[in-house]
């Protein structure tokens, strides 16, 4: 456990308060709470990592927690039973006790299981506690369940016994009864051939059923794919790992990502690097989002099948912020320059050495506030041995909501290394703005005349053809008349224009979408080859 002399030290650096920003990170399902005694008290079940599927490794763990919802403060000295659901079968049942109210489980799926009661495969590991009598976690060694759990993608049900609590001879008077839902996502792995030969496998992880009609157009540095979708009021939520040398979809630029020729917000989407071997992007458009989706697509789409589109775009200009400490480390913090505040701003950590080598396994802890000293954000990690977020090659993505344009001070402090802390911490600090009126000068560059939206409409409704479309573009374009940001020509026999252009034509010449979204479908056509100027 973080000690309290560590976190005092902490609160006295960032001045701010621990227990907010440590309780906003923890994630997992969170069943409704029940009266005890005056304590509304609650179980929440976390399964890490979050988007485990079975094959990634051999073992996952799976976290119990028992807690006041109002202090958000763990209900010490519980004995648990906890049964494991998939549809209507039993896949474990056991008592285990934890002294902190923070039960932490070691589950080791397997498969083959004969028995017509799958929970008769299961075996337990570990040591009894002496009066409680459930399994308990002692030193290091935590509790084991090996057997046909989490062996399958799927709901599965978590429902949770408190039997007794606050000490293990203290019963409660009638057993709590809890129920939360862990999903694993659907995995499925495509193997694609460039032209060169070279070979990438494209893992996609879908919490929203097995996708299908997975294409890869090289010629247009694009992958698709079709995910069924019910529209009963869940999140939209993939996860999609490609190689570090997969070239079509590259560091440093930016996505492009579409739902039934629709593109979608830079704020339902995140592209993270920090793994040495593989990048993994993470979409999750929250069901009020989809619908909104739903009212744009046409009567002729078929409105339970979503077509995700992914594709690079224009590369990205980075602002940065440079750390030293005195141990000689450097850290970076960079972000997109194009993004505007009052949103969701990625922002990228990185650390070396002196000899300006990554620095693995290190820990930080970091805090953002203006210049009256009002904290906008923090993030001290979820860590229970060490203080700190976990960076394991020294790379870390997170996303900050920063309010609006204004001065902001940055604060970073290096907390330790390989999962130990250092003694003394080492702070550094800097200054930075968002300057969203900037961003908005730069974009008036691209003032379109009126008339252009005619144009647009009528294409976009059938009145002129596409050939018409691109040479009146191509005029537009090469007079000066249309203004475009400097765009790399691309080369394509291909002629066809993607759907999702003419529905942006559309609804850029009804209003619905602005003018920089326009732009972008035009730097589209220019990059592929589509458009010639």
């Amino acid at each position: 456990m973080i000690t309290n002399y560590i976190l005092i030290i902490f609160a006295v650096l960032f001045l701010i308060t621990i227990s907010p920003a440590y309780a906003q990170h923890h994630s997992g399902s969170l069943s409704p709470p029940i009266d005890l005694d005056g304590l509304k008290v609650a179980v929440s079940t976390t399964l890490f990592p979050e988007d485990f599927s079975y094959g990634d490794s051999k073992t996952t763990n799976l976290s119990i927690r028992f807690f006041d919802i109002e202090t958000n403060v763990n209900i010490p000295s519980v004995t648990y039973r906890v049964q494991i659901f998939q549809d209507d079968n039993l896949l474990a049942s056991e008592y285990f006790y934890d002294e902190d109210g923070k039960l932490d489980l070691t589950i080791k799926p397997t498969t083959g299981c004969l028995e017509k009661d799958l929970w008769k495969c299961t075996v337990y590991n570990g040591e009894k506690h002496a009066i409680a009598g459930g399994y308990y976690a002692r030193g290091d060694s935590l509790p084991t369940i090996q057997g046909p759990i989490f062996d399958k993608s799927g709901t599965y049900s978590v429902q949770v016994s408190i039997v007794g609590a606050t000490t293990p001879k203290t019963l409660t008077t009638q057993d709590l009864l809890f129920e939360t839902f862990l999903h694993l996502p659907y995995k499925q792995i495509f193997e694609i051939k460039t032209a060169s030969a070279q070979e990438f496998p494209i893992s996609i992880k879908s919490h929203n059923g097995e996708i299908f009609n997975f294409n890869y157009d090289e010629t247009l540095d694009k992958i698709s794919y079709n995910i069924p979708f019910t529209w009963n009021g869940d999140n939209l939520n993939q996860i999609i790992l490609f190689e570090k040398d997969f070239s079509s979809i590259k560091e440093g630029y930016d996505l492009i990502i579409s739902l039934n020729g629709i593109i979608i917000d830079h704020d339902f989407f995140e592209f993270n690097i920090s793994d040495t071997k593989k990048n993994f992007l993470k979409i999750n458009i929250p069901s009020e989002d989809l619908l909104k989706i739903k009212n744009k697509l046409t009567l002729e789409s078929n409105e339970n099948i979503l077509k995700l589109e992914i594709s690079s775009g224009e590369k990205i200009n980075l602002n940065e912020l440079k750390f030293s400490f005195d141990n000689n480390f450097i850290g970076n913090v960079s972000w997109d320059s194009k993004l505007n505040s009052g949103n969701k701003i990625p922002f990228t950590f990185s650390f070396f050495d002196e000899n300006n080598l990554p620095v693995t396994d290190v820990l930080f802890v970091y805090g953002i506030t203006d210049l009256s000293g009002k904290e906008i954000f923090s993030n001290i990690g979820v860590g229970e041995k060490y203080l700190g977020i976990l960076a394991p090659y020294g790379i870390y993505q997170d996303s900050i909501f920063i309010p609006t344009d204004e001065k902001y001070e940055f604060k970073l402090i290096l907390t330790g290394k390989n999962s130990n802390n250092f003694e003394k911490f080492f702070v550094s600090t800097s200054n930075f703005q968002i300057n969203s009126q900037l961003i908005l000068k730069d974009q008036k560059i691209n003032v379109i005349p009126d008339w252009i939206k005619n144009n647009a409409g009528w294409w976009a409704d059938g009145s002129i053809d596409d050939a018409s479309f691109i040479q009146g573009i191509q005029f537009l374009v090469k007079e000066n008349i249309l203004k475009i940001p400097p765009t790399v020509q691309g080369t394509s026999s291909s002629s066809e224009i993607p759907d999702w252009i003419k529905n942006n034509a559309g609804w850029w010449a009804d209003g619905s979408i602005d003018d920089a979204s326009f732009i972008q479908g035009i730097q589209f056509l220019i990059k592929e080859g589509i458009l010639k100027i």
